[in-house]
């Protein structure tokens, strides 16, 4: 195999080699290592290295696109990057790349996540843990700061305000069930929504 052009990709701080035809993206160190130049001949584990690196500064440049629109867990990346065929390897890098960089933080993102989900949208405790174990957080880390950040009055007014809001003034038996019904599929606990039927029907 024969390197056929160099060239260099601002864009990406890389090395653009085309070779058989086919262009490939490696770092200045690997480039300078294997002393590459015009009509270089590669052997067969040079050529497999490069391949790697070329796969692994394409999936680099991929997630960081990815991130950047929105932050995500280590396991949502994992899954994105598995999805899109990378390999274990290649993965684990890349994971390791972005902690190192402070790109992924599933300690801060969880904190934000509760705070924002709270507070912005309205969620109850068991729906933020429900979407936050979907991204793959474990429940030791969700407990760790869940409590701490959402307090039961916090909980209780908000399904109290769904409650007022559902009932419509409309205080019979159905109403009731409908109002219940309706908070538990928002994922209030058995408890917070007595309180918040009990409050508005009483």
């Amino acid at each position: 195999m024969i390197v056929e052009e160099i060239g260099y990709s601002d864009k990406y701080n890389l090395v653009r080699l085309k070779i058989s035809g086919d262009l490939l993206y490696i770092s200045y160190d690997l480039f300078n290592n294997y002393d590459l130049h015009k009509g270089s001949s590669l052997d067969f584990k040079t050529y497999k290295e490069i391949l790697a690196e070329d796969s692994y500064n394409k999936a680099k440049n991929y997630i960081l696109n990815r991130i950047s629109y929105a932050n995500k867990t280590s396991f949502e990346i994992r899954k994105i990057l598995k999805d899109k065929g990378y390999n274990d390897d290649i993965i684990l890098r890349l994971i390791d790349y972005l902690n190192s960089y402070r790109l992924i933080d599933d300690e801060t993102f969880v904190k934000s996540f509760i705070i924002d989900k709270s507070r912005i949208n309205s969620w109850p405790k068991n729906k933020i843990r429900y979407k936050l174990k979907a991204k793959g957080i474990s429940d030791s880390l969700i407990d760790r700061y869940i409590d701490d950040l959402i307090d039961e009055d916090d909980e209780y007014n908000k399904a109290l305000n769904f409650a007022q809001k559902k009932a419509r003034g409309d205080y019979s038996i159905s109403s009731k069930n409908k109002v219940y019904r309706h908070l538990a599929s928002k994922g209030f606990s058995f408890d917070i929504i007595s309180r918040a039927i009990e409050e508005v029907f009483s």
